[in-house]
């Protein structure tokens, strides 16, 4: 199977009765490509301007981005249990549906969750229900406890000026395979000038390194927390 030109694909990923709505963007070039699924926070989507940015700069370093809306979001269904283990699920599920994609490396999956989403990326994590081989999680509002047994490279990035900041610092020293990169100026959203950017910058440079084999990140230049 060849891909010659990058490509956008909406899709229907099934998980019982429910349907969650999806868009696989593959990079040029030929497959299988590593790929980064992204989970978005509570009340967002695929949409997610700020997660759209970070897949498509994916897609230009020639890793596939698959973003989907969590049950009860978006165009994907209602779940009526509509909550924390219903997004679990719905991750679950699109992670084996990339597994059995022939466009997608299966060894080269990872996950990039914003804020609750990286909430959810990491229980499933922990739970062994997906089995990524990297993570990126965005101010993620976690606690020391949601970072137990995960040993999986992760990559955290919070604002300077986001309130969480001194809950992720404590969360991040249950792990050692979690690194903290503080974005000076961030606050909860990336939203002040040029800090979006910075996240962007080191969430490819991560998963480039984790997933493709390019030179390991230098991060400390965000204001490395360990």
């Amino acid at each position: 199977m060849t891909t010659k030109t990058a490509s956008t694909s909406r899709i229907t990923i099934q998980r019982e009765r429910i349907r969650l709505a999806a868009e696989l963007m593959l990079p040029g070039g030929s497959p299988p490509f590593p790929c980064v699924l992204f989970v978005h926070g509570l009340g967002s989507g695929k949409d997610s301007p700020r997660n759209v940015v970070v897949a498509n700069r994916l897609v230009e370093a020639g890793i596939a981005a698959l973003l989907f809306d969590l049950s009860g979001h978006g165009e994907s269904d209602d779940d009526p249990r509509s909550g924390h283990q219903a997004f679990v699920e719905d991750l679950e599920a699109v992670f084996d549906w990339a597994t059995s994609r022939p466009e997608i490396d299966s060894e080269r999956i990872g996950v990039a969750g914003s804020s609750l989403g990286g909430v959810i990326a990491l229980e499933a994590t922990r739970r062994r229900l997906i089995h990524p081989a990297a993570l990126v999680l965005r101010a993620p509002p976690a606690e020391p406890h949601e970072f137990a047994q995960v040993d999986v490279p992760t990559l955290v990035i919070a604002g300077s000026h986001d309130p969480l900041l001194p809950m992720i610092r404590q969360a991040v020293t249950v792990t050692e395979c979690a690194t903290l990169a503080q974005v000076e100026g961030a606050g909860h959203l990336f939203e002040e000038p040029g800090t979006l950017e910075q996240a962007v910058q080191r969430t490819v440079e991560w998963f480039k390194g984790h997933l493709s084999g390019a030179p390991e990140p230098a991060i400390g230049n965000l204001g490395e927390v360990d």
